[in-house]
């Protein structure tokens, strides 16, 4: 398939200020990967415009990894065209919400990323993300999937910021017939993020995504009971 371009507006409250982010970007199924540029209205005291880059392109990411082992990314489970939830946990620096459509125009290979976000932060000043950033994707019904990682920011004075991602998906367009559990299994996400710019309200980077099925093991060997 060729590279699909990718249009970003978002906008919400963090600390009790709007925010609105826009951006652009360039995706490739083949290669697995996502080029971002994204860029806020402003960065509310306490918020970090290191924090989007845990967004995966604002949920999107998904839809453009390479296929191993039995996974499915999104294009192949809902064609490009989904909801995503996220809360994002820093204990005791606080919490936020993202919630995401996206939209892929397979006649004109657009798509467009429209969502928002809310929550309450109270972080120090962050220098770097950790660069792997791994999603644990476990099917919970015929269309939904739920999705579980861990990450962490490194801050100015060298500590460490770990960070809990909860979330979940399901389709944009309902369709009664749809079953995703005939297509798809349990499934790993792994995606490896660059950063290329992250000063002041811009963010640059760029993502290389594989996601892989995971597998129920093999019935383990029987042993006789001891006497």
């Amino acid at each position: 398939m060729k590279e699909i371009e990718l249009d970003i507006n978002c906008g919400g409250m963090i600390n009790g200020e709007v925010v609105t982010a826009t951006g652009t970007g360039q995706g490739s199924v083949d290669r697995g990967t996502l080029a971002i540029n994204l860029a806020f209205s402003h960065i509310p005291q306490g918020f970090s415009i290191y924090c989007a880059s845990q967004w995966t392109a604002c949920c999107s990411t998904p839809t453009f990894a390479i296929e191993q082992d039995g996974g499915v990314n999104m294009l192949t489970l809902t064609k490009g065209r989904y909801r995503c939830e996220r809360t994002f946990d820093f204990g005791e620096y606080g919490t936020y919400q993202y919630y995401y459509e996206i939209r892929l125009d397979q006649s004109t290979g657009k798509m467009k990323a429209t969502g928002g976000l809310h929550g309450t932060l109270d972080l120090p000043e962050l220098v770097a993300v950790e660069p792997n950033f791994t999603e644990i994707m476990v099917l919970a019904g015929p269309e939904l999937v739920r999705s579980f990682s861990r990450s962490a920011f490194i801050a100015a004075d060298g500590t460490r910021i770990p960070v809990r991602v909860s979330g979940q998906y399901s389709p944009l367009d309902r369709d009664p017939a749809a079953d995703w559990t005939c297509c798809a299994t349990d499934q790993v996400r792994k995606s490896f993020i660059n950063v290329l710019n992250a000063e002041g309200t811009e963010l640059s980077l760029i993502y290389s995504t594989v996601i892989a099925g995971i597998h129920a093991p093999e019935a383990l060997p029987q042993f006789g009971l001891a006497n």
